[in-house]
């Protein structure tokens, strides 16, 4: 219910500036859309790429503030340079070499971030897996009901958060399982990695974490 209710409210202020089926800012610094899908052309800049029921694509080399959707995918090319890249239902995947200075959250769906490329903010999902495959990420990386994979040298400088569901979070069932975190050999983790729920931490030899905190974590 409290994703119905969420998702329907970025669907209502979405709409309220959306206006026609694409509008365009002076000098096309913008790009929005209801149904259908956003594209930034390659090495270009603007401001906003937004849709509702539709996928946003940040082509190579591209800057652009903000990026989001209420229903689609998320994805960033490499050498593009994103503020926020944000979703509801959907995935978000970044290719190496990018930058995105702010934060990249989904709410029903996996975040995966390929090499070299920094997060300036957090990494963030509900449901969804999180992938960093050899990415830095400068905050927090946190789930509740969603496996985390650094590999490749992964860097999460502000720590791990699986967060505990709501007491009526519509999937509660699934919330029993217990969420896996991995680090790998060459990953580092500067913050504590902080467990809320029942999970499983698998850390390579040769990773540095830090603090592990947690009753119901169980150390593979």
């Amino acid at each position: 219910m409290k994703l119905a209710a969420f998702a329907t409210a970025a669907f209502l202020a979405l709409v309220s500036w959306a206006g026609t089926q694409a509008s365009f800012a002076a000098g096309g610094r913008n790009l929005t859309t209801v149904n259908g899908d956003v594209k930034a052309s390659a090495g270009e800049t603007y401001d906003t790429l937004s849709a509702v029921n539709g996928a946003v694509l940040v082509s190579r080399g591209a800057t652009v503030d903000t990026v989001r959707t209420v229903n689609g995918e998320v994805t960033v090319e490499s050498e593009s340079k994103v503020g926020n890249a944000s979703t509801v239902n959907g995935e978000i995947e970044i290719a190496g070499n990018a930058t995105v200075s702010g934060n990249a959250s989904t709410v029903n769906g996996s975040v995966k971030i390929a090499q070299r490329t920094q997060v300036g903010g957090d990494v963030s999902t509900v449901s969804g897996e999180i992938e960093l495959a050899g990415a830095e990420v400068a905050g927090v990386v946190s789930t509740v009901n969603g496996d985390i994979d650094l590999s490749d040298g992964a860097h999460v400088r502000g720590g791990i958060v699986v967060k505990k569901p709501n007491s009526d979070n519509w999937m509660k069932k699934d919330h029993e399982d217990p969420v896996k975190v991995h680090i790998c050999g060459t990953c580092v983790v500067d913050g504590d990695l902080r467990f809320e729920r029942a999970a499983e931490l698998r850390v390579d030899s040769g990773a540095r974490i830090g603090k592990v905190i947690g009753d119901n974590v169980k150390r593979l």
